[in-house]
């Protein structure tokens, strides 16, 4: 354990410390449902520490909640952190950060034996939990929790209410800090990676195929190679029946927190369908074998999505969105009345918005997204057939650019491009006028992110 107390209460026994959680539980703890957010940070923006070092995590959630704050160490034991001894009612007030260990109790989070991937994770509950013993963590400044007590605690959560939040943070230990640093391999501190994501089909045939998303993402994923430092190795690539669901989800959720690290700059650039359910409560991507008969389960929901970008906090992440209802879509606008197309199901988006907004609520930063269009708006592709429209003048501006281009600039050239080649190029034949598509962004990026390099 890596902790100095002043006093110490185990709700274990001696051997029960031998054979404390492999941990596990602790990641199997995740909801991706929540309509409201929670985050963990700690007092290293590297999420570094050597030992000796002292840490301190603070929390802070965009709703009144009750908190539950977990370690794990390097070997899989855990502990709860959070409620302790000094700190004993686990109510937190909406966007009021708290901090532990509280500067006023007399112990001390240091770091020691054993070193390596360690993580922290913050559970909020809009209720107090009844079937969690939560005095029981009161007792001492931390408690170190046994297997049965870990399986409890993972079970608990699995029949809740979906409208708890999770937020975990990883850190990394050693003996020393130069043990874990990596080489500084770009101008802005860090590496980049990018994933590129494009669905042309689809393996509902209720849902329109569509002609160059796939293309899309292969020339977005090139230019950045070729103009924005990202490295050849440093790619993903998933189109059609690679972009599924549950790889979209590993590759970000999952694979991209362990490649990167705070610093780093990620970029995540996706073409294809966009919608909203029926309620029009909730805007969602289409991967390839999303289905329209079970939305909640299969498409790549706003909820989910936010969540997924919260798990790179600490990076510098841009979001690009072509969600675009060409193609096969255009045969639905021809279908329906005006009315209708201003109250479709399926639209292009302002996608995940809400949530990011929400996240930047509770202080996570350094993510923009730039979607292609309005959420009351089609995208479209090019009447060349080649590439969508957006896509084509993102890759027309970045491989033009001469000198550094930032992610504003980016917003600012292609705005114009776009909403002027589609009034001039494409018709929507049943009401015999000219489209719009207007590109929007939401920006939290705490400076400019400059996208190209080499000058």
């Amino acid at each position: 354990m890596k902790y100095i107390y002043y006093l110490i209460f185990l709700l274990c026994s001696t051997s029960a410390f031998a054979q404390a959680s492999r941990g596990a539980f602790v990641e199997e703890i995740s909801n991706e449902r929540s309509s409201f957010a929670v985050r963990v940070d700690v007092d290293r923006s590297d999420r570094v520490y050597a030992k000796n070092d002292l840490l301190q995590a603070t929390i802070k959630s965009s709703e009144d909640g009750y908190l539950y704050l977990l370690y794990r160490d390097a070997v899989g034991k855990v502990s709860v952190l959070f409620p302790n001894r000094f700190q004993k009612d686990n109510f937190v007030q909406k966007n009021r950060a708290i901090t532990v260990p509280a500067p006023e109790s007399n112990f001390l989070i240091r770091i020691d034996v054993p070193f390596g991937d360690e993580l922290l994770k913050a559970v909020i509950t809009k209720k107090p939990r009844t079937d969690i013993d939560t005095m029981a963590f009161t007792r001492a400044d931390v408690t170190l929790i046994n297997e049965g007590t870990a399986k409890s605690f993972a079970k608990s959560f699995e029949n809740e209410a979906p409208d708890w939040p999770e937020h975990q943070v990883r850190i990394r230990t050693a003996t020393t800090r130069s043990g874990v640093e990596r080489p500084i391999a770009s101008s802005d501190g860090g590496e980049r990676f990018a994933i590129g994501i494009g669905v042309s089909d689809y393996k509902d045939t209720s849902i329109s195929n569509l002609r160059v998303c796939h293309i899309d993402a292969e020339k977005i994923l090139d230019m950045l190679v070729k103009r924005c430092g990202v490295k050849k190795d440093n790619t993903i690539l998933l189109t059609n029946e690679k972009a599924t669901l549950a790889n979209i989800r590993k590759t970000v959720r999952e694979e991209l927190p362990r490649l990167t690290q705070p610093g780093d700059t990620v970029f995540l650039f996706w073409s294809g369908h966009g919608g909203r359910t029926e309620d029009r409560q909730k805007e969602f991507l289409v991967p390839y074998d999303g289905s329209n008969r079970n939305i909640e389960k299969t498409m790549l929901m706003d909820e989910a999505f936010g969540r997924w970008i919260q798990e790179l906090d600490g990076r510098k992440v841009l979001v690009i969105i072509d969600a675009c209802h060409s193609g096969g879509m255009a045969a639905r606008a021809k279908s329906r009345s005006k009315a209708q197309d201003e109250d479709a199901d399926w639209k292009p988006l302002h996608f995940a918005f809400t949530r990011l907004a929400t996240a930047k609520n509770i202080d996570q930063k350094d993510a923009a997204v730039i979607a292609s269009s309005t959420s009351s708006q089609y995208s479209f592709v090019r009447k060349e057939r080649d590439l969508s429209v957006f896509a084509y003048y993102v890759l027309q501006t970045v491989l033009e650019a001469r000198t550094p281009l930032s992610h504003v600039q980016l917003y600012e050239a292609v705005k114009p491009l776009v909403s002027r080649y589609v009034e001039e190029n494409i018709k929507v034949e049943e009401r015999h006028k000219d489209a719009k598509q207007d590109i929007v962004m939401q920006d939290d990026m705490t400076k400019l992110l400059i996208l190209t390099t080499g000058y």
